[in-house]
């Protein structure tokens, strides 16, 4: 019976450790992590870095440590070449674009010379044109010269009648009914 009393009163022992010290420790621990955390604080930050102080805790967080950093350096590797590749896509787009653009001016070079030309040619016609008109007004009777001036447009009469002779030009102009003869007159006396 003894040997039950002793058993008993190591297991009241226990018991009675387990009751009175551990019980109330885990109360207090888990306590102190709610207040904590109602206090703002952040328990599992403030842990590990008690944990790091630790020698044997230390070796895994560094071990850790070196796994994130060199998954971080091959994901910071891997986005360096796409966005080498990206810029090297970019560049030949841009040369492309350069190069349009320059075909684009070199056509519109193109196009102002010709158009440049075409209205140099119109207006060498033209001239050409007013010259024979001035020509055939000289040979003809002033009478009929006038008369046909008449019905012309103002601009025209006046360039047909600067390039023929100053004679021919007085007579055709005295022909004209006065009013339009004036008009001319003004108009050739002020270009």
């Amino acid at each position: 019976m003894s040997r039950k009393n002793n058993e008993e009163q190591k297991a009241g022992k226990l018991q009675w450790f387990f009751f009175v010290i551990v019980v109330p420790l885990i109360f207090v621990g888990i306590f102190t992590i709610v207040v904590m955390k109602m206090m703002g604080m952040n328990v599992m930050e403030e842990a590990a870095e008690v944990g790091r102080k630790i020698p044997g805790f230390t070796e895994t967080d560094n071990a850790e440590e070196e796994k994130r950093n060199e998954r971080k350096s091959a994901e910071l590797e891997s986005n360096v070449e796409n966005y080498k590749k990206e810029i090297e896509e970019l560049k030949g787009t841009v040369k492309a674009k350069d190069s349009k653009i320059e075909d684009m001016k070199q056509e519109i070079a193109t196009l102002e010379s010709s158009a440049t030309d075409k209205e140099d040619k119109e207006e060498n016609e033209q001239n050409t044109n007013v010259t024979e008109l001035a020509g055939s007004f000289e040979e003809m009777d002033p009478e009929k010269a006038a008369s046909i001036s008449e019905n012309m447009e103002l601009a025209i009469v006046v360039e047909v009648l600067r390039e023929t002779e100053s004679e021919a030009r007085g007579e055709i102009l005295a022909a004209m009914e006065p009013e339009t003869g004036a008009t001319v007159a003004e108009l050739l006396a002020s270009d």
